[in-house]
This record gives structure tokens, C-alpha cells and sequence, in this order.
């Protein structure tokens, strides 16, 4: 009798899911890659407003930080603001991609049960983030709409709508993040850690996790998250008990900020309902937690994925097909990402995250488990 597959070298049950998820993270990024020619030929190939295009002139662009406004007077087209946005998020992607073990390194090392390696890199730990905030978020809306809390739309121009999709990721996470969590954290630092070398702890601006886990080790530049046991928590603790007073402080303010991120699309006035303040908020902890551990530039794709990659081919299929971007049966070309961010990434994505969870919640109920570390 011929043994089992697994027996043979096969794909067992266990790990045919890690298969699945690495197969799906392949193809998410495809489709981010894809999604930038996409918004270029949306934005400079179709029409789609009457009021507004590629050229169209303005003198500057008027910033809303939430508890003010500043205005930038530099004057150009909505075609170069479009350019000039899409060249931060391709320049991040790309440094992103190549952070830590890789993207296609850690998709390797995850394969065939290692979910951990997943958080080797930050392009990847995004993603895996993506698909458990796009799911999650699904999951609450079903449940406040059922409840009968709206959450209510946005409606506008779809030209000027999608230029905000674009905008929004940089000027929130620089409002939410940088302003909410880094600042706070660079202040008390300071403070904190006046003998530390000035520089490790103005980093904490591009990612605050660098004060507790340092950048530099015997003079060599290393990023913590391949240094450490790649896993979605720091595992390593440290002697230091002002650097490890630091760990509360930060996510003290990461929930601050994830509450306030929540209520200002609601007090925004651009049409969502109360529903989008509990929604908003889930996702401002996962985009907090990215700005933590991995920097600016991975929260920057998380809120760029939800927001421009998630609508792009909608705003594609209005302006090819006729078809609104906020159609309920929409193209395809909105039937598919849909489908493959929220159900095929969300679904195994949101497990990870959950196990990641649970383990580093018996790790801590246990701390013999965990090995000491100078």
C-alpha cells in the first residue's frame, strides 16, 4: 500500500492553507503593481466629471489636519498633484518590498506552516494586515447595519473624490500617527533617554518602536523586525526599565489617536454615519501598530490600500464602462478586488493575526518561555 501524500513529501491539511494565503499575497501584489497604470489611465485617459480633469489649474491645496487647516500655495494641475502622490506610494512599496528578509523571502520562509515569517517584512506583515482589517471591518458593518446603525457614504465628485482617496493616506497617517503617537513619543523620549545617541531616538518619528528596539547593533544598521523572532509582537524583552516604560506610553497613544482617527470621519461632515467611528477605529489600531513596528512607510500603503487600491478599479469601471464607483452590483473591475482583499486575503489573514494573538498572549501568561535577552 502506497503511503499518503503527506507521507511523500506532499501538501499536508495543516499547512495547505499557508499555500492558499502565500498564493493569495502573491496575487494581491499584482494587483497593487497593477493598480498604479490603472490610476494613471483613470485619472489622464477617461473622463470622469465634467467639472474637473488632469489639467485642471489650482493654486495650492488646502490641507485639513483636523483641528486645523493648512494651506500649501503650490500651484499646478490635478494631473501633477496625482503624479507627485503616486510617486511617494510607489517609492515606499518599493522600500517596503525590500525591507527586512523581502517580500518573496518572507513568503518563502512562511511556506509551508512558518506564519511567522510573514512578519519579516513589512510589505508582506501589510498585507496580512489588509486582508484582517478589510474582513474585520466587513464583519462589524454587517453587524451595526443589522443593528441599524448606518455607516453611512460618502458622495461628491468622482474625479475630486478620487484625488481625496489619494491624498487622504498621507495626510492622515501624518495627522493620526506622526503627530498623535511619533511626536508624543520623540517629546517623552527625549526626556526619558537624554543619555541615548540623539539620533536612534529622533527615528522614533518614523517608527517609535526603534527607542525600545534599537536600529543599530555593534555598529551595523539592522531593522528589529528581522532581527527578532518574526512574529506580528516583539518577542524580546529588554533590562532597561525606562526603555520598557516606554512599550505602555507608545500604545497608550495608539489607542488615543485609533479613537480620535475613528471620530473625525464621522465629525468630518462628508456624509458617514456614526457606524464608521467603531470601523475607523479598528482600522487606526492596525495602522498604529504598522507605524510602531515597521515605520511610516507601512502604515502609509495600509491606508493607501484601503483607500486608493481598493477603489481604483472601481473609479476605472465609471470611467471605461459608465458604471458608478458606488454601484452595489458594480464591473467586475470592483467585483474582483472586493472579493479577493475582503473573503480570499481576509479570511486566512485575520486567522494569522488571531493565532499571532493568542500565542504571544500564552507566551506572556508563561514568561519562563521566554528566553532572556541582554
Amino acid at each position: 500500500m502506497s503511503s499518503p501524500p503527506a507521507a511523500q513529501g506532499g501538501v499536508t491539511p495543516r499547512s495547505s492553507w499557508m499555500y492558499f494565503l502565500v498564493a493569495v499575497l502573491v496575487f494581491t501584489f499584482a494587483m497593487m503593481v497593477v493598480s498604479f497604470p490603472v490610476g494613471f489611465y483613470t485619472v489622464f485617459g477617461t473622463h470622469l466629471s465634467s467639472k474637473y480633469s488632469a489639467s485642471t489649474d489650482i493654486a495650492g491645496v488646502e490641507l485639513d489636519l483636523v483641528f486645523g487647516t493648512l494651506g500649501v500655495p503650490i500651484p499646478g494641475s490635478l494631473g501633477a498633484y496625482f503624479v507627485g502622490l503616486t510617486a511617494i506610494y510607489l517609492a515606499f512599496f518599493v522600500l517596503a518590498a525590500r525591507q527586512g528578509t523581502g517580500f518573496f523571502g518572507s513568503l518563502r520562509r512562511a511556506l509551508p506552516d512558518d506564519y511567522r515569517a510573514l512578519f519579516g517584512n513589512p510589505l508582506a506583515a501589510m498585507m496580512v494586515l489588509l486582508g484582517a482589517t478589510s474582513f474585520l471591518t466587513f464583519v462589524v458593518d454587517t453587524f451595526q447595519t443589522n443593528a441599524g446603525i448606518s455607516t453611512g457614504n460618502i458622495t461628491g465628485d468622482p474625479f475630486e473624490l478620487f484625488l481625496d482617496f489619494t491624498l487622504a493616506p498621507v495626510l492622515e497617517e501624518t495627522t493620526f500617527r506622526v503627530i498623535m503617537i511619533g511626536v508624543p513619543v520623540l517629546v517623552i523620549s527625549l526626556f526619558i533617554l537624554r543619555g541615548a545617541p540623539r539620533g536612534m531616538v529622533l527615528r522614533a518619528l518614523w517608527r517609535p518602536s526603534s527607542v525600545w528596539d534599537t536600529d543599530e547593533e555593534e555598529g551595523d544598521a539592522v531593522r528589529s523586525f528581522s532581527d527578532a523572532t518574526p512574529s506580528i509582537f516583539p518577542d524580546r524583552e529588554y533590562d532597561s526599565l525606562k526603555v520598557r516604560a516606554l512599550k505602555p506610553v507608545v500604545y497608550t497613544f495608539l489607542g488615543i489617536s485609533s479613537l480620535l482617527f475613528g471620530y473625525a470621519h464621522y465629525a468630518s461632515g462628508s456624509g458617514w454615519g456614526p457606524g464608521k467611528i467603531s470601523e475607523a477605529a479598528l482600522a487606526g489600531l492596525f495602522l498604529g501598530y504598522l507605524y510602531i513596528k515597521y515605520g511610516f512607510s507601512a502604515n502609509i500603503l495600509l491606508h493607501w490600500s484601503v483607500n486608493y487600491v481598493g477603489s481604483v478599479f472601481s473609479f476605472l469601471g465609471q470611467g471605461v464602462y459608465g458604471v458608478p464607483w458606488t454601484s452595489a452590483t458594480g464591473s467586475y473591475l470592483d467585483i474582483i478586488p472586493t472579493v479577493e482583499i475582503i473573503f480570499l486575503l481576509g479570511v486566512p489573514s485575520t486567522y494569522v493575526v488571531a493565532l499571532a494573538i493568542a500565542k504571544r498572549s500564552a507566551r506572556r501568561s508563561r514568561p519562563g518561555l521566554d528566553s532572556p535577552t541582554a
